[in-house]
């Protein structure tokens, strides 16, 4: 077959056979004419049999094989492909793997940090993600340990890695969540509520309408906003429940993709339409920090938390593949403890004293006396 755009990829892909043989990976080109001659290539090494040594492999190549032999089977299956597809449109996918070194990545690097592929330009975490931890780094060291790739430069990956300010835990205080929600119209109020409430990440908010289970009670978020690649079904409460289900059923009759709409006729909200919408009531409430919608989920787990004192609770509603993620919110459990601890002291028998205790001698006497 000729070369092919799957559906959510923005480059071609080739897929042929040769001698009962399948050939199939991405072109790594965004034009078709550019996609098509990836193809001859592919073909013709195909017919003549001629396979270079790892390291002579381009990006490319190695990114096609790569995948069909590990990222394929994983469960971020979809996840892998794109950060493939993102380092290569970084690095150039013709380079070969022998000529990746240091300067590559950090001029990799450099290429990301002014790529907004459709949420902003990305934060220092997102660029050692697509070029680093997930896509490069595992790659070369594949080639390394099982394709026994000779003369690969030696990167030196962590002094290379963006500096990554320390994760912050935000909860907004109870008039600043009045004073945000006043400011909004009922809908995207009511996903702010969600936001706040569930811990969402903000593209889950765009649920279809197959998602919401009414009668169980339950909402099922895709795969596709963890790195575990995995969907998570979280149980809601009986009025979100009603709400959900209501406009669920208004979506499907209305033939809208996602379950979030207003108007006659229903029109579904879109992803940058309904940013905006809660960012500019933000800031008209006085809420001026930054990433405020991301910090509705810190809100959620940091409330989750305080209510429950359970990290596995809190782990399971935002959905962290491990207890590691959720740990940084173990400071609502120690504040409250210290709550705790400034409360009894008032009541213990040394509360009562005015003045703190004289220091004791190694004598047992108190100084001075």
């Amino acid at each position: 077959m000729s070369v092919y755009k799957p559906k959510r990829s923005t480059v071609w892909h080739y897929d042929f056979q040769h001698k009962g043989k399948r050939y199939h990976g991405s072109t790594g080109q965004r034009a078709k004419r550019a996609a098509e001659a990836v193809e001859r290539e592919e073909r013709l090494k195909a017919a003549t049999g001629t396979y270079n040594e790892a390291s002579e492999l381009t990006l490319l190549e190695a990114c096609n094989r790569y995948y069909e032999e590990h990222g394929k089977h994983q469960r971020s299956a979809l996840a892998i492909k794109r950060r493939l597809e993102v380092m290569m449109d970084c690095v150039g996918p013709r380079l070969k793997l022998a000529d990746i070194d240091a300067p590559q990545v950090v001029a990799a690097q450099a290429k990301r940090r002014l790529m907004d592929l459709g949420y902003g330009l990305p934060s220092a975490s997102t660029v050692n993600r697509d070029i680093i931890d997930t896509s490069l780094r595992p790659l070369l060291n594949r080639a390394r340990k099982v394709w026994k790739a000779k003369g690969l430069p030696d990167i030196p990956w962590s002094e290379l890695r963006s500096s990554e300010p320390k994760g912050a835990v935000r909860e907004y205080s109870d008039s600043q969540v009045d004073a945000w929600k006043a400011e909004l119209e009922p809908v995207p109020r009511f996903a702010l509520h969600l936001l706040l409430t569930y811990g969402l990440r903000f593209g889950e908010l765009f649920m279809k309408p197959d998602d919401v289970d009414g009668e169980g009670r339950l909402l099922r978020l895709a795969g596709r906003y963890r790195k575990n690649g995995e969907e998570l079904w979280i149980p809601l409460t009986t009025n979100d429940a009603r709400i959900l289900s209501a406009m669920a059923g208004r979506a499907k009759a209305a033939k809208l993709r996602t379950v979030l709409h207003a108007g006659e006729p229903a029109e579904a909200f879109e992803y940058h339409q309904l940013h905006r919408l809660l960012t500019n009531a933000a800031h008209r409430a006085g809420l001026d920090m930054e990433r405020l919608i991301h910090g509705a989920r810190h809100h959620a787990a940091t409330r989750m938390l305080r209510k429950t004192d359970n990290l596995r609770k809190t782990q399971k509603l935002l959905g962290h593949a491990t207890i590691v993620s959720t740990a940084r919110y173990a400071h609502v459990q120690t504040d409250d403890l210290r709550d705790d601890l400034e409360a009894m002291s008032r009541y213990s028998p040394e509360a009562e004293l005015e003045e703190p205790p004289t220091a004791l001698t190694k004598k047992g006497k108190s100084e001075g006396a």
